[in-house]
Formats: C-alpha cells, structure tokens, sequence
C-alpha cells in the first residue's frame, strides 16, 4: 500500500494578514499621538514686506497685537497692563530669546510701541517684527 504525504506537494506560505493589520494599527498609533503646532491661531492680518529675514532664532516669545489692539504672549490673552508681568516671566524662563511682534497693519502705533517698551523694560535684547512676503 502506499501513502501519500499531503503537506510534501503544497508549497510552505506566509500569511500577511496579521503584518497588514500591525501596520495598519502603528499608522493609526503615530498619526493620532503626532503633536499638532498651531502657529498664529490668533487672526493676524500682517503687513507686507520685500525682505525676511532667513534664519530665525529657534527661541521665540511672540506677542500678537490685533486691530482691537488686543494682545497675547504665546497664546495667552493678557491685557495692557499685564504685559510687562507676562514679558518679565518670560525672559525668566528663558534669557536668551528674541521677542517676536505680530501686530496686524490696522493695529495702533501706540501699541507696537507699547510692546516694544515693556520687552526692553523686561531685558529682551534681539526683538523682530513679523510680515508677510510680497
């Protein structure tokens, strides 16, 4: 009598479906997990400029001024008077950076001004004011 041995003619295969769906479940991990920036999520009409400047410092505490001339440091909504405390606390925490000025093109002169009074009262030495390129 004679036997045949089944598994001798089939060819060995991987199954690639439990890859597919670790994949697919380390896609889903990284993209919910990713640290989303929101750059300028106060509306900031700025004005315009034909140069910028290339390389900016990585240590930035930006001040935005709308047209209400309302403000925020670092996306915390202060008042005038608030500012320099604000401005204080954050050259504390970091000495080395540069105050950034966002203010929209319809915002007051007085309050720019106002800004730049409290960063170099505060001890800010490299200050920038932020534009949009023509």
């Amino acid at each position: 009598m004679k036997f045949r041995h089944v598994g001798a003619s089939s060819k060995p295969s991987i199954n690639i479906t439990p890859l597919l769906d670790i994949v697919f479940i380390l896609l889903i991990f990284f993209a919910v997990s990713t640290s989303f920036m929101f750059v300028g999520a106060i509306e900031v009409d700025l004005p315009k400029a034909n140069t910028t400047t290339e390389g900016q410092a990585s240590e930035v505490v930006r001040v935005v001024v709308t047209r209400d001339n309302q403000m925020s440091v670092d996306q915390r909504p202060i008042s005038a008077e608030e500012l320099r405390a604000a401005l204080d606390e954050a050259i504390a925490a970091n000495p080395s950076a540069s105050l950034v000025i966002e203010a929209d093109t319809s915002a007051m002169h007085g309050a720019v001004v106002q800004v730049i009074d409290a960063g170099k009262a505060a001890g800010f030495v490299n200050f920038a004011i932020a534009t949009d390129q023509e």
